[in-house]
C-alpha cells in the first residue's frame, strides 16, 4: 500500500505528525549521527589541516537546517491551509502523490551505513550502500549496480585518500 497525501476534503492537522515531519526528524537523526561519528575521524596533526571531520560536519549542519525548513514549512502550511467549504469541493487539477516508504528505507540504510563504517571500513560499506541505493531508486541491473558502486567508491577513495590526504576508515575487522 502506498502512502500518499491526504485527500482534498481532509483538513490538515497543523501540529500532527505527517510524513514531512517524520522525514525531517529522521534526516536530522542522520545528521546528528554524522556529526557524532565524524568527531572520531583522525587528523594529520598539521597546523593548517582542518581535519577530515570538517566536511561531514558542514554537510550535517546543512542537513539540520534543511530538515528544520521542511518541518517549519509543514507547520506553516498546515496553519494557512484551512480552506473555505466552497474550495474544498473544487476539483483537484494536479495532485502530488508521494511515496515515503523508499525515503524511510534510504534514511535507515544511511544510518546503518554510518554505524557499520567504523567496523567494516569505508570500501565494503560504501559499495554495499551504493548498490542498495541504486536498486532502491529503480536501477535494477545486476551487473551495472555493483560495477558503478565499485567505480564510485574507488573514485571517492582515491580523491579523498590520495588527493586530499583524508584518512578513510579501514574498519576494525580489517586492522
Amino acid at each position: 500500500m502506498d502512502t500518499s497525501e491526504p485527500s482534498a476534503n481532509a483538513a490538515p492537522k497543523p501540529f500532527g505528525w505527517n510524513m514531512d515531519i517524520a522525514i525531517g526528524v529522521l534526516v536530522s537523526l542522520v545528521a546528528v549521527a554524522a556529526i557524532f561519528f565524524s568527531r572520531k575521524f583522525p587528523s594529520t596533526g598539521l597546523a593548517t589541516d582542518i581535519g577530515s571531520a570538517r566536511f561531514p560536519q558542514i554537510y550535517a549542519g546543512a542537513l539540520l537546517v534543511l530538515s528544520a525548513l521542511l518541518i517549519g514549512r509543514h507547520l506553516i502550511k498546515g496553519k494557512g491551509q484551512q480552506a473555505p467549504a466552497e474550495q474544498a469541493d473544487a476539483p483537484v487539477v494536479h495532485k502530488e502523490v508521494r511515496s515515503y516508504r523508499r525515503a524511510f528505507v534510504g534514511i535507515a540504510s544511511s544510518l546503518l551505513a554510518l554505524a557499520a563504517m567504523p567496523y567494516l571500513g569505508y570500501g565494503v560499506v560504501t559499495v554495499c550502500y551504493l548498490s542498495f541505493l541504486m536498486g532502491l531508486m529503480g536501477m535494477t541491473h545486476k551487473l551495472w549496480n555493483p560495477l558503478l558502486a565499485v567505480l564510485i567508491t574507488v573514485t571517492l577513495y582515491f580523491t579523498f585518500s590520495a588527493g586530499l590526504n583524508v584518512p578513510l576508515p579501514l574498519g576494525s575487522l580489517f586492522e
